[in-house]
This record gives C-alpha cells, sequence and structure tokens, in this order.
C-alpha cells in the first residue's frame, strides 16, 4: 500500500513538472509572437501583473498570510526570477527558438552546481549521466558548423545574456526549493510578480509602448501560461531533489523545438534531433533514479 502510495506520489510530481516544461514552452511562443517594438520590459511586467492579480486572489480566497515567513529569501526569489525573466524573453527575441531554449535550459548543470554549496544535496551517479547526457545534446544541438551552415547570425552578448538568464534560473530554483519547507506555493509564487512590479515600474512609465489589440492578446497569452508553469513547477519542485527535478524540465527543449518548426518555420537537422535524443535519455535516466529511490 505504501509502495503504490509512494509511486503515485512520484508520477504526480513528474506530471506537474512536465506540464510546467509545455507550459513555459507556450509562453515563448507568445514572446515571439510579439513585434519587437514593445521593450522587454513591459513584457515581463505585463506578465508580473497578470501573475499578481491572480495568485492574490487564490492566497485572498484561501485565506492565507499574504507576506510569508522568510521575505529576505522570497524578495531574493522574486528578485532572481525577474533577472532570468528579463534575459528568457530578451534570448526569445533575439535567436531562433530552438536555440534560446536550449541555452536556457543549461541551467540543470548549474542547480547541481549550486545545490551541492547551499543545499548539502548529493549529486548521485545518474544525475551525473543525466546532465553529461543532457549537456552533450546541447553542445551537439549549438554547433557552431551547423550554425554557419544554416546562416544563423546569432551575437556573442545575446548568447552571454541567454546564460546569464540560465543561471539566474537555476538560482531562482534553489530559493524556491529552500522556501518550500517553510512557505505556502501561492505564497512563493506572489513574490516573484510582486518583486517585479516594484522594479520595473519606472522603467515600463520612461519607456512605455501601447500594444495593439493583436499584441495584447500575445500579452494574455504569456500571462496565462507562464502563471500555469510557475505554479505546476512549484508544485512540482516541493518534494523532489533540485537537481533530479531539475533534469525533467530538459523537455521543454523538445517542446521548444517543436514549436519553433511549426510556428517559426525554424530548420532542424540530424544534429538536432540526436542532441535532443540525449537530452531526452538523460531525463529518463534522472527520473528512473526518483523510482528507485522512493520504491526500495
Amino acid at each position: 500500500m505504501q509502495i503504490a502510495k509512494n509511486y503515485q506520489n512520484i508520477f504526480s510530481n513528474k506530471v506537474n513538472l512536465v506540464l510546467a516544461s509545455f507550459f513555459f514552452s507556450l509562453m515563448t511562443i507568445c514572446v515571439k509572437k510579439i513585434d519587437d517594438k514593445i521593450p522587454i520590459f513591459e513584457l515581463v511586467f505585463f506578465r508580473s501583473l497578470f501573475s499578481l492579480f491572480i495568485t492574490s486572489w487564490i492566497i485572498k480566497a484561501k485565506k492565507i498570510n499574504p507576506w510569508g515567513n522568510n521575505k529576505s529569501l522570497l524578495i531574493i526569489r522574486g528578485l532572481l526570477g525577474t533577472l532570468a525573466l528579463i534575459c528568457i524573453f530578451y534570448a526569445i527575441r533575439e535567436m531562433p527558438l530552438g536555440i534560446s531554449t536550449v541555452i536556457q535550459y543549461t541551467y540543470p548543470i548549474f542547480i547541481s552546481i549550486f545545490a551541492t554549496i547551499f543545499l548539502n544535496e548529493k549529486i548521485t551517479k545518474n544525475i551525473i549521466y543525466a546532465l553529461i547526457l543532457g549537456w552533450l545534446g546541447i553542445l551537439l544541438i549549438l554547433n557552431p558548423t551547423q550554425n554557419q551552415n544554416l546562416e544563423l547570425e546569432i551575437e556573442n552578448i545575446t548568447v552571454f545574456i541567454a546564460f546569464i538568464g540560465a543561471i539566474s534560473t537555476a538560482l531562482a530554483y534553489l530559493t524556491v526549493k529552500k522556501l518550500s519547507a517553510s512557505e505556502n506555493v501561492f505564497i512563493i509564487i506572489k513574490y516573484f510578480p510582486l518583486v517585479s512590479l516594484v522594479v520595473l515600474s519606472p522603467i515600463v512609465l520612461i519607456n512605455w509602448v501601447t500594444p495593439s489589440m493583436s499584441e495584447l492578446i500575445w500579452i494574455i497569452g504569456i500571462g496565462v501560461f507562464t502563471q500555469l508553469g510557475q505554479t505546476f513547477l512549484t508544485v512540482g519542485l516541493k518534494k523532489l531533489p533540485a537537481s533530479e527535478a531539475s533534469t525533467i524540465n530538459y523537455l521543454q527543449v523538445l517542446f521548444g523545438s517543436i514549436w519553433g518548426i511549426i510556428f517559426f518555420k525554424e530548420f532542424i537537422n540530424i544534429n538536432f534531433l540526436f542532441g535532443s535524443s540525449l537530452v531526452l535519455l538523460g531525463t529518463i535516466i534522472s527520473t528512473s533514479k526518483i523510482l528507485e529511490k522512493y520504491l526500495k
């Protein structure tokens, strides 16, 4: 009976993380569809405004203490999330969707390093194998020769910003993991948009651009899909070690690649297919370790 219950919990956490990757990938479509004239800061601002409204309503309905316990760490989580989102949105806009998603999903490498330093988590052999496979897959997809053949011109500063987004994401994941022991899920989610609005309001007001009706629809999509992704992510991280949980989210690389082909006619070749297969294999190895751990 206990084994069945453990299996059900593991499966539920895995589903939550897969759904998080799926909804975050839908968010990238919305960002890519919006005209370049709308500043990145404004997109993050709108996303935060939508998320704060929904989360505050849920917190009020559930009669949860709206300010949480560890306010300092909650604010840090909000700052890291804001920085990560700005960098991610910038990379999505300036790079092919498949490649920007791949760079973003180097963050499990950084999570494993930071989790060892800050959370005293042990990196198992399976996690090391999963990360190596995932990293090899990413290197194959980012092959400079491949990009030259496709006549892609990606500036170094864009790649740098994309990696800053990945590092910020990793640190944000760890704060979520730490906070989940003492804070309600919706309080953790609330502080992200709350801090974003406080930080970005002056910048957005100075550089305001009024979106068209079609752009407004895509902006609403950013808010809806990011809110769903953030909720499933926070719930999924609650009971899994950060380094193990993060590798499941490699699946967004596959989702992003599919959307790039369908919606933006981005080219895919054998390197990309082989690299994506390595990423998926790494995910399977990681999740099989989770099952082994909890079914002993």
